[in-house]
């Protein structure tokens, strides 16, 4: 999986399952504001919700692209504290919209008399859209993972 923007984490922490819940929850801004001009380490840098032991997060970033990835996790308790499992990806219509445009610049080199040099082009194109977004999702879940490693004091499983 290490070509697509998808990851699956776990991480086992020392804290109990209400503490893990409760220091996340400290680090989560329910209501952003939409423009955001803060620079810095934010006291909640993240965006997101918490429906139980469960949570859907993102970063707070002072500019706003669709690229994020979002983590979809969930705690759940360990004998020797907690352990949570996340999954990132970035948002589902940037995905679905890339997948089309993708598709659509190789449905046009291919109506365009199949020849391989014509084609070279929108192999590129889509080639370069693909690398923009894993390469920007990999870059941002790593700084994610980092503040979410500090926050449950964990190691990674």
């Amino acid at each position: 999986m290490a070509f697509l923007p998808y990851e699956q984490l776990s991480y086992k922490s020392p804290l109990k399952i209400d503490d893990a819940i409760e220091r996340l929850g400290d680090k989560i801004d329910p209501y952003p504001s939409l423009l955001n001009w803060k620079f810095g380490k934010l006291d909640q840098p993240f965006k997101g919700t918490m429906d139980g032991n469960e949570f859907v997060i993102s970063k707070i970033t002072s500019i706003n692209m669709g690229i994020h990835p979002y983590f979809y996790g969930e705690i759940r308790e360990n004998e020797a504290g907690s352990i949570i499992h996340i999954v990132i990806r970035p948002f589902i219509p940037i995905i679905v919209f890339s997948a089309l445009f993708g598709g659509l610049v190789l449905l046009i080199g291919f109506l365009n008399d199949f020849i391989l040099p014509r084609m070279l082009f929108p192999l590129g194109i889509t080639l370069f859209i693909y690398t923009v977004l894993t390469a920007s999702f990999k870059f941002q879940a790593s700084f994610i993972k980092d503040d979410l490693m500090e926050i449950f004091e964990v190691k990674a499983v």
